[in-house]
């Protein structure tokens, strides 16, 4: 049996929402109140997010004694947000809820969330603190959704012993496809009657994220500038020139096949296997944690471009839920979190960069790889997921794709013809 689509959940969910609502009193300046926040993430099990969240929740209590925080984290990206649909559907949703870029139109698009433009406009909020790129993810026109807390451009991680030991020079931010191509043939070490390389030079993943910048940077996309047609786009020449790049690296065998990398157990980068991978800001946080490498021998550098330079931000704000009993409060709460004194102790857990550019720009002496991330912002562009309410449908096709190409050994042109065919009635159902 299909299960409905997610804006099939939310538009029913917004449907009982106005119902719901009828007869609910504006709850401005509301003492006594308790509101309910919801976000992703297992939080408790780390122990300096905990400490983190115990501080900023104590300032909180000093600074507002009478409105009450009841907190629950969701684990898991995908589980968060079939959880929150569900809430909506059942009129259960939180006052305050996390609104992540990537799955960001699904609730903006179907009403679910209030717009605080004029509330910002009332209570002089200087949305001008904010970088531009990353307020615009929760915008629509003049409308606002959230308040940005914090983000990450997807950005190129590389071994500096690998690239040492190789005799090369550390990639640049202005480095094109042809540098990264040379360097990961310069980093691939395959001895002598070896079965496989025991060194590649790149970490290919098939994790749309870290593939969709080449596409972009090959002048192509997955869909039309409206979000409502894939056919001409995802098959275009210029993706499908793109896809056959990046599969060639594992073709290639410049990076291990998806089996072999499973098959490692431990993560490629981290223990060595691969001297270079796409990811973002979180991975610092682990790597600082690792026993296998140093932070020190780590070096972050913007992903190569073709015919231009873009990248991928994914970015975690705060939104206040349509039809909340406590808008002020909820407001209130929502302006707290993305305020500088939590977003200074949030930037230094490490595990993104504050939207608040002040903020942000004070944690750049904070580690010496901190400006190279702050370089890869004005390159930074939306995920679709942030457009596109069925987005989500669009991933999952995307990935199979890439598998067809990476394991099946498809062409790209037919397995990008093939996902456009899939795509299209997805988005138009």
């Amino acid at each position: 049996m299909r299960t409905p689509s997610r804006s099939t959940l939310a538009a029913l969910a917004c449907t009982l929402l106005v119902g719901l609502a009828v007869g609910c009193g504006n709850a401005r300046h509301a003492a006594g109140v308790t509101i309910h926040v919801s976000d992703w993430g297992g939080a408790s099990a780390d122990p300096n997010m905990a400490r983190f969240q115990r501080t900023i929740m104590d300032h909180w209590r000093h600074l507002h004694p009478d409105i009450h925080i009841r907190w629950e984290h969701i684990p898991g990206s995908t589980e968060y947000v079939s959880k929150m649909l569900t809430a909506f559907v059942a009129g259960t949703e939180p006052d305050v809820m996390s609104l992540d870029a990537s799955s960001a139109a699904v609730f903006i698009d179907n009403g679910c969330l209030k717009d605080l433009a004029p509330l910002a406009r009332r209570d002089h909020v200087d949305l001008g603190a904010y970088w531009p790129n990353v307020l615009a993810m929760e915008a629509r026109g003049r409308r606002l959704y959230a308040l940005p807390g914090d983000f990450t451009p997807m950005v190129m991680f590389y071994n500096k012993k690998l690239f040492q030991r190789a005799h090369l020079p550390y990639p640049q931010d202005d480095w094109t496809w042809a540098d990264f191509l040379n360097d990961c043939r310069a980093l691939t070490v395959w001895p002598r009657g070896a079965l496989h390389p025991t060194q590649y030079g790149f970490l290919a993943q098939n994790w749309m994220p870290a593939w969709i910048p080449f596409i972009w940077q090959n002048g192509g996309d997955v869909l039309s500038p409206n979000g409502k047609r894939a056919e001409g786009y995802i098959d275009s020449p210029a993706t499908i020139a793109a896809v056959t790049f990046y599969a060639g690296l594992v073709q290639q065998h410049l990076a291990p096949s998806l089996s072999q990398t499973q098959a490692q157990g431990a993560d490629p980068f981290e223990n060595g296997l691969c001297a270079m991978e796409i990811t973002g800001h979180w991975s610092l946080v682990g790597i600082k944690a690792s026993d296998t490498i140093n932070l020190s021998d780590v070096g972050v550098v913007a992903l190569p471009q073709n015919v231009r330079r873009v990248t991928v931000i994914y970015e975690s704000g705060f939104a206040v839920t349509a039809h909340t009993r406590h808008p002020e409060a909820a407001w209130l709460f929502a302006q707290y979190m993305s305020s500088p004194y939590v977003q200074i102790k949030k930037a230094a857990l490490g595990i993104g960069i504050s939207g608040n550019r002040a903020v942000a720009m004070a944690r750049a002496s904070s580690n010496p790889l901190e400006p190279a991330f702050l370089r890869a912002v004005p390159a930074g562009i939306a995920p679709w997921g942030a457009r596109v309410e069925d987005y989500a449908q669009v991933e999952d096709i995307g990935t199979e794709m890439m598998q067809d190409v990476l394991i099946g050994g498809m062409s790209p042109a037919v397995a990008l013809r093939q996902a456009a065919a899939r795509i299209d009635p997805e988005l138009n159902s």
